[in-house]
């Protein structure tokens, strides 16, 4: 299956709309155009009957369940609560029982990586179907991700952490890309690595000079354009 050519959905009215209508999900699709509608304990209380008659069900269809709401989820992420929080419990319970049963099933370990928030289950995914793209652009992100946070006080002449690891994460980022066949994902994702490879190369030559001037002022004076990120502080 391409996945990155799933269908995607515009918010909660048009998932809960096509769920309705699939037998064994009509109760996801209840909570879903309740939750549109701002039906909060209506909501709660039919995605809660959802994973109640879910966990009757048979394995095999816990499992089908946790396959295809992870990957709506995947595919959906910019819909706010989509899976709320006893789906996300169900979900991450039959994954990792998952995962034990079939330790060499890379299906579970990915599901369970986006589920759980769990780098080390993608990795392992991984290792079980190397060309996994889910996987792939994932690990490659939580990289970006960490030399992103790394970065965050350059704004402040400050780096977070060691130059090194953040040019490790970068490396290793650039082996994932390549591996990537999804030209749109590849193109995105080398983009971004571009960006904090530029960026870290400029503050390794602005640490070497040892001046005053702040990192910020000395990249504009390049005619370096970064995102800075604006740091507040407050006063107790």
């Amino acid at each position: 299956m391409d996945y990155w050519n799933k269908d995607n959905f515009e918010g909660l009215k048009s998932v809960g709309e096509k769920y309705s209508a699939v037998e064994g999900y009509e109760l996801f699709g209840k909570y879903c155009l309740q939750k549109e509608k701002g039906l909060k304990k209506l909501a709660v209380s039919s995605i809660k009957e959802f994973v109640t008659v879910s966990k009757s069900k048979s394995l095999k269809v816990q499992r089908e369940i946790a396959e295809e709401l992870s990957s709506l989820g995947v595919w959906n992420s910019e819909i706010h609560q989509l899976l709320a929080h006893p789906l996300v419990e169900f979900l991450k319970s039959v994954l990792e029982q998952w995962t034990l049963d079939e330790p060499s099933n890379p299906i579970p370990h990915k599901w369970l990586g986006y589920i759980g928030g769990d780098l080390s289950s993608y990795e392992r995914a991984l290792e079980i179907d190397p060309t996994d793209e889910i996987c792939i652009s994932r690990i490659a992100q939580a990289h970006l991700n960490d030399v992103d946070y790394q970065t965050h006080h350059l704004s402040e002449s400050l780096f977070l952490g060691d130059i090194r690891d953040a040019t490790n994460s970068l490396q290793l980022v650039a082996s994932l890309i390549d591996r990537l066949t999804t030209k749109h994902v590849r193109l995105k994702m080398r983009g971004e690595l571009e960006y904090y490879n530029n960026l870290l190369s400029c503050w390794m030559e602005y640490s070497e000079l040892g001046i005053d001037e702040p990192f910020a002022d000395w990249c504009v004076s390049k005619g370096e354009k970064f995102n800075f990120w604006s740091i507040a502080y407050y006063r107790q």
